[in-house]
C-alpha cells in the first residue's frame, strides 16, 4: 500500500500534532521511507510512503484538520477524486464540532457525539506509552485472581462544588456562543456538560452500595493540580496504582466526550465500566466494544453497582482473568499504530 502525504514545513511543526499515522514516516529531513523508524512503530514493508500521488493508495492528511481552511481541504478532496483514492484525516481537541465534509475525505476523532456526524467521521483511540514498562519497568501484566466482590476504581478530578459546576458549564456555554456567531442553524452545539460534577454523580452510588468494593481517590483539580515533576511522578504513580489494586475502573467523559481512562484501563489489563455519552469509540465495525467493558448507558449510571455486580458474577474464574488479557492484547496490538494503519488501509 502506497500513501502520500502533502509536504509540509518542518520545520514550524511539532511532530507530536501530527496525525499519529503519518509518524512513521516521518524525519525532520520530509516523509520517508527510513527502516529503523518504521521498526520502531512495528510497521511492516507493505506500508510505503510515495511522494508520487499517481502511485497512491490513498492520501493522509498529516496536519489536525481544523489547521486547514476550507479551500485547503477541497484541495485535497480534489487531489482523491483525481486518482481515485481515499483521503484520511483527523481533528485533534476536546470538542465535537463539525468541519467540512468531502466525499473523498474520512476524519479520525477522539471527541464528537454519534448521533450528530455522519460515517465521513469515525473515532479513534487515544495513543499512550506502555505504563507497565514505564512505570513499572514491567513487560508482563499483573492478572488479578477473581473476588467475591467486584472492586471498582476511579482515581481523578470529581467535584461536587456547585461553583466548579458552573465554571465547567460555563466553558461550554461560551463555546456554542462561538459555533452560534459563526453558523446559527447548526446541529453540532456541545451539551452543557459539568465532567468533575458528573463524575462524582455517578461515583456516590457506587460508595453507597453493599455489593461492591469502592477503591476511589478523588482529585479536586484536574491532575490534582500538580506543579511539580516530582508531583507528577507521585500521582501518576498513585493514579496507575489505583487500576492495578482494582478489578474495573469507571470511565466517564472529561472535558471531551471521550475517555482516556479507557485506553489506560485496557493498557493495564483490567475491565473498563464505560459509561456511554453518545460516544464514537474507534473501529466499531471491528472492535465488539461490549465484550471488553461493562457497558453502561447514561440513563443507566445510577446503577452502575448492580450492572458491574451482575456482570462480575456471571464470570467463572478463567473468564475473569481472560478478560484481563484480552483487554490488555486489545490495546497491545489491536490498537497499535502498525494495526491502525492496517484497519484504515485494508478494510
Amino acid at each position: 500500500m502506497d500513501i502520500y502525504i502533502p509536504p509540509i514545513n518542518f520545520s514550524n511543526h511539532n511532530r507530536q500534532t501530527l496525525f499519529i499515522v503519518t509518524r512513521p514516516f516521518y524525519t525532520q529531513n520530509g516523509w520517508v521511507n527510513d527502516e529503523s523508524v518504521k521498526k520502531h512503530w512495528q510497521v511492516s514493508n507493505m506500508f510505503r510512503y510515495t511522494s508520487n500521488i499517481e502511485e497512491a493508495n490513498a492520501l493522509f492528511i498529516p496536519c489536525p484538520i481544523n489547521t486547514y481552511s476550507r479551500q485547503e481541504l477541497k484541495g485535497f478532496n480534489a487531489l482523491c477524486a483525481l486518482q481515485n483514492i481515499p483521503g484520511y484525516g483527523y481533528i485533534s481537541g476536546d470538542f465535537g464540532k463539525q468541519y467540512p465534509e468531502f466525499s473523498n475525505l474520512t476524519y479520525f476523532r477522539m471527541g464528537g457525539f454519534k448521533s450528530q456526524l455522519n460515517s465521513k467521521n469515525r473515532g479513534f483511540p487515544v495513543f499512550l506509552s506502555d505504563g507497565y514498562e514505564r512505570i513499572y519497568n514491567k513487560s508482563n501484566m499483573d492478572v488479578r485472581p477473581k473476588g467475591r466482590k467486584p472492586v471498582i476504581g476511579f482515581c481523578g478530578h470529581a467535584n461536587a462544588s456547585v461553583p466548579k459546576y458552573l465554571k465547567e458549564k460555563l466553558t461550554f456555554t461560551k463555546e456554542n456562543f462561538k459555533r452560534f456567531i459563526e453558523k446559527p442553524l447548526r446541529k453540532d452545539y456541545e451539551p452543557l456538560f459539568s465532567s468533575a460534577y458528573q463524575r462524582a454523580a455517578v461515583l456516590k452510588p457506587i460508595e453507597n452500595s453493599l455489593a461492591v468494593t469502592a477503591n476511589f481517590i478523588y482529585r479536586k483539580r484536574y491532575r490534582a493540580g500538580v506543579a511539580t515533576a516530582s508531583e507528577r511522578q507521585k500521582t501518576n504513580r498513585e493514579y496507575f496504582d489505583n487500576i492495578l489494586n482494582s478489578d474495573y475502573i469507571v470511565c466517564v467523559r472529561g472535558g471531551g466526550n471521550f475517555s482516556v481512562r479507557l485506553y489506560e484501563t485496557l493498557m493495564m489489563g483490567r475491565i473498563p465500566i464505560f459509561v456511554n455519552t453518545d460516544c464514537m469509540l474507534p473501529f466499531e465495525d471491528t472492535i465488539d466494544w461490549k465484550k471488553h467493558t461493562v457497558w453502561v448507558e447514561w440513563k443507566d449510571r445510577k446503577n452502575i453497582a448492580k450492572i458491574t455486580d451482575e456482570f462480575h458474577n456471571a464470570l467463572s474464574d478463567h473468564e475473569f482473568e481472560q478478560l484481563q488479557i484480552s483487554n490488555r492484547k486489545l490495546w497491545k496490538e489491536t490498537l497499535s499504530v502498525s494495526n491502525v494503519l492496517k484497519m484504515i488501509l485494508t478494510k
